[in-house]
């Protein structure tokens, strides 16, 4: 039975991917908490695709427990891969088959809205060197993918970076499986003119891909010592990404 107190309002289930990394637990409740601090009026509530609790369809369970029957599903993911096309979706669909009294509206992934853009340009911001910009080159580490249009966000991304900010130069690279690989786009910079590079991860939260990519500049940054490798932080932190979910909430 509903609970008569509980506003109509739709409560947002925020569905994140998970992670090993307790940290990434920890960056992932924050972004929920500054959304919820910034939509006072509306109950926003988190849960995780695997690794860590509550699991996706325990937080359903517990938002019908409650008398929630209108609920917005929105995936915190950067891209539109398979956890975000398949596996999240699957999760919901088995809920309302056997709760066919809920209403579920499913977002999409973050991709490159405007506050996604914003959150990359805090980024950079936070290790950019002094002097001109023009001196400095801007490498963007995207997620490799077989998924064409996965691997073309990164692109896009180093397009629009390239427009908006004045780095020198702006140049794109993958973490795994496409081309070039991190190494390859490194290496390039620090045999480049450019004295220095920024490199971006285009990551949402802590683990093993984003200290992965730290790793690999470290290890190359010794090798070309006279040349300045300045790591940007990912996305997770930045204020603006909490406004990237909430633009995804009202479009619902």
């Amino acid at each position: 039975m509903t609970n008569p107190d509980i506003p109509s309002k739709s409560t947002v289930l925020l569905c994140g991917h998970g992670s090993r990394n307790p940290v990434a637990a920890r960056e992932f409740n924050c972004l929920v908490e500054k959304i919820q601090l910034k939509l006072p009026d509306q109950r926003i509530t988190g849960a995780f695709l695997e690794f860590n609790q509550p699991a996706i369809m325990d937080g359903l369970r517990d938002l019908y427990d409650a008398g929630i029957r209108d609920i917005i599903a929105q995936p915190i993911t950067l891209y539109n891969a398979g956890h975000t096309r398949n596996d999240i979706p699957e999760l919901l669909a088995h809920f309302k088959q056997d709760h066919p009294d809920v209403t579920i509206r499913y977002g999409t992934s973050l991709g490159l809205a405007a506050a996604v853009i914003e959150a990359c340009v805090d980024a950079i911001q936070t290790v950019m060197p002094d002097g001109d910009p023009h001196d400095c080159k801007l490498l963007v580490v995207g997620r490799g993918s077989s998924d064409r249009q996965v691997a073309d966000q990164t692109i896009n991304l180093c397009r629009k970076l390239h427009e908006r900010l004045d780095f020198g130069d702006c140049r794109y690279c993958y973490s795994f499986e496409s081309s070039p690989l991190l190494e390859t786009a490194l290496i390039q910079a620090a045999r480049s003119h450019y004295p220095q590079v920024v490199v971006l991860p285009f990551q949402l939260f802590s683990g093993r891909l984003l200290s992965d990519i730290y790793a690999e500049i470290d290890a190359v940054a010794e090798i070309f010592t006279n040349f300045t490798f300045h790591k940007a932080p990912h996305l997770g932190p930045q204020n603006a990404l909490a406004d990237a979910v909430i633009q995804k909430i009202k479009a619902l």
